[in-house]
């Protein structure tokens, strides 16, 4: 019993600390659309975006040349940064000219997690304001990359939680909802929607004689994931260059982890910007969808049998069942779960302001039940 009982203890453990502990994110934002300007010495814009930048963020450009920010003046919100190096992005051409399986496919779970931490953030002329809460636009370009994913085979998790308002603590709010994509799904890769706050000049392109808004690819570079993370966005920036020259905008790699130490293969995305229309980003959305399948597995998920499939049929091994323990350890877990829970509690009351430690006490007493009846399932068995 106790060997079964630990592995939920530790999972315990995983959904409290991802539940209330701070996450170090991205703390800038504004009541109206805003945005940092970032200069090169010689006084040439080489980007803008929609929330703020710190000294050492690098910059990925769309010509692949990498630059790093030496200087940031809060005050006028603008930034220096100087180049480092160009990028050689990884090869590819296996993916269009060679029939074999790339080998980020090999995982037979086709699925893809889709969520959105800002969900009040929309477009201006399509849904009439920048902002609405619960209900933003950008859950229509979420909803729009999961239906091209699942029309080319592959499984889309659109998860629409709110995580309003849109402020320092949305972060926190949405790692709830990307943890558990994660722990019901275990996707091949976890993608947040966002749309950025810079004027649409820094957007919008013409692509197949379509005008249609480019996309930014996000890092956090405050996670253990950072490497694998960049990694991943080049390998996608690579594949949309080849398939959809111009659809990648550009590669921003900032402070914090925006969530990406839960998964290997996490980004976060910017569909254009406030002030354009949604149909641009819903065009993108489409054409990011055949991108991400090239990437992951090769454009075969529309065609290709997974392992499982192949699989289906074959006898299962007999599962023996394992002696009943005394119930003793199953309780001795509880209670001690129960003093971690006391003690991050306590924690998380005294670190955080009043509104974000509210918003957060149903979630811990729905968990507390949760695991309560879980744990009394496990001493049933």
């Amino acid at each position: 019993m106790c060997s079964k009982l630990l592995p939920l203890f530790l999972l315990m453990i995983l959904l409290l600390t991802t539940s209330i502990y701070p996450v170090n994110a991205d703390d800038w934002y504004q009541s109206q659309p805003d945005h940092f300007t970032v200069y090169l010495s010689d006084g040439t814009v080489l980007f803008r975006i929609g929330r703020r930048v710190y000294v050492d963020d690098e910059y990925v450009s769309q010509d692949n040349k990498k630059y790093r920010i030496t200087k940031v003046n809060l005050s006028n919100k603008t930034a220096i940064a100087e180049f480092i190096e160009n990028i050689e992005l990884p090869d590819i051409s296996d993916l269009f000219f060679s029939s074999s399986m790339p080998v980020l496919a090999q995982n037979e779970n086709r699925t893809i997690g889709i969520y959105c931490t800002h969900t009040d953030e929309s477009y201006v002329p399509s849904d009439g304001a920048a902002s609405i809460r619960a209900n933003g636009g950008i859950l229509d370009v979420a909803r729009r990359f999961g239906e091209e994913l699942i029309n080319r085979g592959i499984k889309a998790v659109v998860d629409t939680t709110p995580h309003d308002p849109h402020d320092a603590g949305a972060y926190r709010r949405s790692r709830q909802t990307a943890f558990k994509i994660i722990k019901d799904h275990s996707p091949a890769a976890l993608f947040d929607i966002h749309r950025d706050s810079v004027p649409k000049e820094e957007y919008i392109t013409r692509l197949n004689g379509k005008e249609i808004t480019r996309i930014r690819i996000v890092v956090g570079r405050s996670n253990q994931n950072r490497e694998v993370n960049e990694s991943f966005a080049y390998r996608i920036k690579a594949v949309a260059d080849k398939r959809y020259p111009g659809l990648i905008k550009d590669i921003f790699i900032g402070k914090g982890n925006y969530n990406q130490e839960l998964h290997p293969r996490s980004l976060l995305l910017e569909f254009g910007t406030y002030d354009h229309m949604k149909e641009r980003a819903l065009k993108a959305a489409s054409l990011f969808a055949e991108v991400v399948d090239i990437a992951l597995f090769g454009g075969t998920a529309r065609y290709g049998e997974t392992r499982r499939e192949q699989q289906r049929g074959t006898p299962q091994e007999e599962q023996v069942p394992e002696p009943q323990e005394n119930t003793g350890a199953g309780k001795g877990l509880l209670i001690l779960f129960l003093f971690v829970l006391a003690c991050g509690g306590a924690f998380f009351f005294l670190s955080q302001g009043k509104e974000e430690a509210l918003q957060q006490v149903q979630n811990i007493k729905n968990l507390v039940l949760a695991i309560k009846e879980s744990i009394a399932t496990l001493l049933r068995k």
